[in-house]
């Protein structure tokens, strides 16, 4: 634990910068982003280099952390202003964001499973993709670059621990398939082939759609097999599953037929 001669107070400049970091233009300016929790901190402090740990509570900072010198102590107060939570947690980690993250576009590999997210904008909805995606042993996302920010506070929140275990890679969707010609497509549409029939590969790009629109047309139109989730009873369902449903039971048929689980596996 902490020494209690060793807890700094946080300047007021630093209090300043780190309660504008819910916004995606401040978090780009400062290069920093922000983890609330004990538990979300464990999970995420070997992956990113920490800025600082701020906490209400100096006992709550484990020694093995290794942060003394970066620790500060807040009132409750200092806390509800830094902290995206309507019920903030008595500690949280600042984090840099490395440098480069959104201009590095890493290659696919062509005998690996991948996920492309066109125009996702809920945070929450992607803390729960990256997590489910971790579940499931698929360790890069490809989201298109209106996707919401995957340092989103809501989103590393959702995340569950994950963040540091998934690489998320914004780039142009198009370009990346156009440059992967080799690889299938594979795209949840609603003229797609019943999922559980089809036949699906142990790697290929899966591409999930925005929460209302779906698909865009030109990412559409490059899906070489378009695949759908059909509801349990036809005639009496909700129009559509969340996107984070449904990247769940896609990836699930997936793996199954990966594993051998599941019958019609290539």
């Amino acid at each position: 634990m902490l020494r209690k001669q060793e807890n700094m107070e946080l300047s007021k400049a630093k209090q300043g910068i780190y309660s504008q970091l819910s916004r995606r233009k401040m978090r780009d300016r400062h290069g920093l982003f922000i983890a609330e929790g004990r538990k979300s901190i464990e999970d995420t402090i070997g992956s990113f280099e920490v800025e600082a740990i701020v906490t209400t509570n100096p006992e709550s900072i484990p020694e093995e952390w290794g942060c003394r010198n970066v620790s500060f102590v807040v009132s409750q107060g200092q806390m509800g202003k830094i902290s995206s939570l309507s019920t903030p947690s008595d500690i949280l980690a600042v984090y840099r964001i490395p440098d480069g993250y959104y201009d590095n576009v890493p290659e696919p590999a062509p005998d690996k499973l991948y996920l492309l997210l066109d125009g996702v904008q809920d945070p929450g909805n992607l803390g729960t993709i990256i997590r489910t995606a971790h579940w499931f042993g698929i360790d890069r996302i490809y989201a298109s670059k209106d996707t919401v920010d995957i340092f989103n506070p809501k989103t590393v929140q959702s995340t569950m621990g994950s963040l540091g275990r998934v690489e998320v890679v914004y780039c142009d969707l198009c370009r990346l398939l156009n440059d992967n010609p080799e690889i299938p497509v594979y795209g949840t549409l609603l003229n797609g082939d019943n999922i559980y029939e089809a036949s699906l590969s142990a790697s290929g790009f899966i591409i999930m759609g925005n929460e209302g629109k779906g698909i865009s047309a030109p990412i559409r139109n490059m899906v070489t097999s378009p695949l759908l989730i059909p509801p349990y009873d036809s005639g009496n369902h909700s129009e559509s599953l969340n996107v984070a449903v449904a990247t769940a039971v896609v990836l699930s048929q997936f793996r199954g037929r990966l594993n051998g689980g599941l019958n019609g596996a290539e």
